[in-house]
């Protein structure tokens, strides 16, 4: 069965270990600017981790094929040796998951670690979990509709 990550933010600390595992396992070191998961902070107090949902818009919009769909992970990942870094990819993200690296100058993206993701390994209080699509998807219904709920209440 297919697996994706789901992000729960009411069980997010803004610990960063995400971002900080990422980077690591990605490029060897810890700076959260090379990690391909971010974690946003709103006011007051709330932190809510953004990750690439692998929706694949970014793989049409390449004008050289350099991003393609894993048959294993089903992630969206950048093949380097392809990757012009035009950025065309980043334009057409609709969340801003997508970024040029600095260092390489290619497209970087969560490319779920192969399936094992670190962000979801490493989350010490299960806001980043890797989950069936099945489980993923009704957990998702329900933390939209308690979102909108208490705006239909305000």
């Amino acid at each position: 069965m297919s697996k994706m990550l789901m992000v729960d933010p009411s069980l997010c600390t803004g610990c960063h270990r995400c971002e900080m595992w990422c980077s690591f396992t990605k490029y060897g070191e810890i700076n959260p600017s090379r990690s391909h998961i971010y974690v946003i902070r709103r006011e007051p107090a709330v932190d809510v981790p953004v990750v690439c949902i692998q929706c694949g818009l970014c793989i049409n919009a390449c004008p050289i094929g350099a991003l393609k769909r894993d048959r294993i992970s089903d992630a969206v990942v950048v093949d380097p040796d392809l990757c012009a870094g035009c950025g065309i990819c980043v334009r057409v993200c609709p969340y801003g998951v997508l970024r040029i690296d600095d260092e390489t100058g290619m497209a970087a993206k969560c490319d779920l670690c192969g399936g094992s993701p670190s962000c979801a390994g490493h989350c010490p209080h299960g806001a980043i979990r890797y989950e069936d699509v099945d489980k993923a998807a009704a957990r998702r219904r329900e933390l939209w509709a308690r979102a909108h709920a208490v705006k239909i209440r305000d």
